[in-house]
């Protein structure tokens, strides 16, 4: 039973279009804390690049967390991709600014 759920939760959800970044990153949340089964409570915002700078068709975003820490340290959780038109949400590879594999569960 624990293995359906499990599955249930982490299942991509059906396609609505995403029409502002403030969606956008909603949407990152909602699968990331499904998918890799993170703290929604640890999660503290998104840094939106520009429409200029994204893909067409796509909100590109880093999801950040609320780590404090002393000295340097980083709060990047990950960069995504979210598909304007489904609302489906994609690994984004900064090294070669391009759209990586969806979120899905493993």
């Amino acid at each position: 039973m624990l293995i359906v759920v499990a599955l249930m939760l982490a299942a991509e959800p059906a396609p609505q279009p995403v029409r502002t970044e403030e969606a956008a990153c909603e949407r990152v949340k909602t699968r990331f804390v499904a998918v890799r089964r993170f703290p929604r409570s640890r999660i503290a915002f998104c840094d939106v690049i520009s429409r200029a700078d994204s893909p067409r068709g796509f909100y590109v975003l880093a999801l950040h967390s609320n780590r404090r820490c002393d000295g340097i340290c980083s709060t990047n959780l990950g960069w995504f991709a979210v598909d304007r038109a489904t609302g489906r949400v994609f690994e984004w590879d900064v090294a070669e600014n391009r759209l990586g594999p969806p979120i899905s569960a493993p």
